[in-house]
């Protein structure tokens, strides 16, 4: 059965666990171009991950609060321990998982996300886009049809929808995580069994997100060209990693196209971000393996 027709069950103690363990192994895993436990950006570091995980834990699982608010406790917790934005898209992501598990029904896990995004409440798209405008992420929320800054009295999913074209989080929004569900969730859960090294798995899921969807954020930065020739080197990596069955060798590519993509100022955050709630998502229906 996919994780998608999976039953919603609330767990407090659960969630929580599941939400710091994926943000913990997004830290320790080698992702190129994002900051890892060896290497940060030029202004973060992976202390600065760890601090904001770890003060919006709480946040993230509570059971009696709104979607919107929800997204705005964990954007000012972070504010509050750090001047960068090191988490929106995580917060965006997980919060709406978060959420589909308390809505008081008999729903699969995938209906229940697309029942909170179609019956979010006005004051929710209020807050989380005054959420959006705090965190101040590059080129997020700025849309010719509508913009977070000017709180725009429209639905969640239509805002969502808007911006579905050059943001890949607010496109699982509006598709209710069906690209989570049907790809990188699948990708992660094959490749746990056939790696056989959590942290490896979670890199090689990482560049096979990569490279079936640039990403957005550097698309934003850049432009599309430059997002698709990072998926292209994702590729290129991915073949050399399926021909060498010496996983002990995976980490010396992994960190050069981890050196290249920096010194190139080429983050995929929010592939990285997709892939935090995915390990979030499996490892509270099914648990990520200890290692």
């Amino acid at each position: 059965m996919k994780i998608s027709e999976y039953k919603i069950n609330y767990s407090k103690k659960n969630l929580e666990n599941s939400y710091s363990k994926a943000c913990r192994l997004d830290i320790e895993c080698i992702k190129p171009g994002n900051v890892n436990y060896l290497f940060g950006h030029h202004d973060t570091f992976s202390d600065d991950f760890i601090n904001s995980y770890q003060i919006t834990a709480k946040v993230i699982s509570q059971d009696n609060i709104s979607l919107g608010n929800r997204i705005k406790e964990c954007v000012l917790s972070t504010k509050s321990i750090s001047k960068r934005n090191t988490n929106l898209g995580i917060i965006l992501l997980c919060s709406l998982f978060a959420q589909s598990l308390t809505v008081k029904n008999n729903m699969n896990v995938s209906d229940a996300i697309k029942h909170v995004v179609l019956h979010a409440s006005k004051e929710d798209v209020l807050l989380i886009c005054e959420s959006i405008s705090m965190a101040n992420p590059g080129g997020l929320g700025n849309h010719e049809e509508y913009d977070v800054t000017t709180l725009p009295d429209v639905s969640l999913q239509e805002i969502m929808r808007a911006a579905s074209d050059f943001d890949n989080i607010s496109n699982q929004y509006s598709n209710y995580f069906r690209d989570i569900f049907n790809f990188i969730i699948p990708t992660l859960s094959d490749s746990i069994p056939k790696i056989n090294d959590i942290k490896m798995a979670i890199s090689y899921t990482f560049l096979k997100t990569l490279e079936k969807y640039p990403d957005s954020h550097i698309s934003r930065k850049y432009d599309h060209k430059i997002a698709k020739k990072t998926s292209n080197e994702a590729s290129d990596l991915i073949k050399i990693l399926d021909g060498d069955t010496r996983h002990e060798s995976w980490g010396k590519n992994l960190m050069s196209l981890d050196k290249h993509f920096k010194m190139a100022r080429v983050n995929p955050g929010t592939t990285a971000d997709l892939l935090v709630v995915s390990m979030m998502i499996y490892d509270y229906f099914i648990g990520l393996p200890n290692q």
